[in-house]
């Protein structure tokens, strides 16, 4: 009775400590708290369960597994995150288990350990926890995992067997079993810091290529101006000579030819290259900068621009949500039939509407109700839609995405203010 008594009391602690490991890497809904108190009791009843009628190693490691797994679920993420995560924490809490274990007693399969070991094991893992949530995890939340994740997650795989052999072949060297566990813990742990540092890195790619998007989209505003001031240098320098034309044919009653002269001045004023002039220098210089990426790609781009001369959103911001998704819309509209993209940006009473269409072809990866897109590359594109919806999340905004008969479709709704 003590034995089942130390056991559940010690296995809830250890169900808290992974409930903190959770928190770490995945955005806690409150809306969802009662499923998840019942998804933990699950895993604090089973667990005890297997521990207490099994005392066989791998029987409670796949148990471990399983539901620890079955915990990340709940959480909002990448199902190679899931993954990842999994292996690693029950990694971490079977070497803590081994340390514990073997440097207060022989271990013995199918004998109950002893009061001080199983504390210690809960402890260490506690303070392993306290490790990675303070010093070294920085990207919390961040529902990206990386390339060449499989080799990361190899590590805590291959720790987990490596252990689990030498439990199983009863090896009673408690100082050699102490020491690789002590090193298998640090490099496990080591693991974390990685993942952070290379999810740091895509992140910074992510917004390198945000820059250099606003700052292509600048340079082409700019085109756009000294084409448009050239222009007017030259018709200031005619004018004399399109008016003394007007005053001839005005005077021989040829409202016809000044009517068709008028028009050849407008069109020969307008810029192929402008397709909005909103006096918004942000949206203008990424509107027309991306509208014109996608005519030169796509046999139909239809946009409709109203916005005011200034917006209370960072030029930043705007450059995360227009940019990412106009780029995705013109890469998988390009590899459709159809081609062709839809552009609408409206601004009333306080809110900002986005809608963005376009044709594809390709079928969407979708994990539940989230979107992701099927571009891992380099550019960072990988996290482009992720961003975006924090974005709009950060504007207490709406987004909304929906594709019906290969139309992808983004409806975005940010609550914002002009500026005074």
């Amino acid at each position: 009775m003590e034995g089942i008594v130390i056991t559940l009391s010690t296995n809830l602690l250890r169900t808290f400590i992974i409930r903190r490991f959770m928190a770490v890497f995945f955005q806690i809904n409150i809306e969802h708290k009662n499923r998840e108190k019942v998804v933990y009791f699950i895993f604090l009843f089973l667990t005890s369960i297997i521990h207490i009628i099994f005392h066989f190693p791998p029987a409670n490691i796949i148990t471990n597994l399983l539901l620890i797994y079955l915990i990340t679920l709940l959480y909002v993420g990448n199902r190679k995150k899931k993954v990842f995560i999994t292996f690693l924490i029950y990694g971490i809490n079977m070497v803590c288990d081994i340390i514990a274990v073997y440097s207060c007693s022989n271990y013995i399969v199918g004998k109950t350990q002893n009061e001080m070991t199983v504390y210690i094991t809960v402890f260490l893992i506690a303070v392993c926890e306290f490790v990675v949530e303070k010093f070294l995890v920085k990207n919390r939340e961040t529902d990206f995992t990386p390339p060449h994740w499989s080799i990361l997650i190899a590590i805590p795989i291959i720790s987990i067997l490596l252990l689990l052999i030498l439990i199983m072949n009863n090896l009673n060297d408690r100082i050699v079993l102490v020491s690789m566990g002590t090193g298998v813990l640090f490099i496990n742990l080591l693991i974390f810091y990685l993942y952070d540092v290379l999810v740091s890195a895509y992140m910074k790619l992510e917004e390198t290529a945000i820059f250099e998007r606003q700052l292509e989209s600048y340079s082409n505003q700019l085109n756009v101006m000294m084409q448009s001031e050239e222009k007017m240098i030259a018709l200031r320098h005619d004018m004399k000579h399109h008016l003394n034309e007007l005053s001839i044919m005005a005077n021989r009653n040829k409202d016809t030819e000044v009517i068709d002269y008028i028009q050849n001045m407008r069109s020969y004023f307008k810029n192929p290259y402008c397709y909005t002039n909103t006096g918004n220098k942000d949206v203008d210089s990424l509107i027309n900068y991306m509208l014109n990426k996608a005519k030169s790609i796509l046999e139909r781009v239809d946009y409709e621009i109203n916005v005011p001369k200034e917006l209370e959103i960072s030029s930043f911001d705007l450059n995360i949500i227009i940019g990412n998704l106009l780029e995705n819309a013109i890469d998988a509209a390009k590899d459709s039939i159809e081609k062709w993209m839809e552009v609408f940006l409206n601004y009333e009473q306080g809110m900002l509407f986005i809608r963005i269409r376009n044709s594809f072809n390709n079928v969407v990866q979708k994990r539940g109700d989230t979107y992701i897109t099927t571009k891992m590359k380099m550019t960072g594109h990988g996290i482009g839609l992720q961003n975006v919806k924090k974005v709009v999340d950060s504007y207490k905004g709406e987004m909304k995405i929906v594709d019906i008969d290969n139309i992808f479709d983004v409806k975005i709704i940010l609550y914002t203010l002009i500026l005074k």
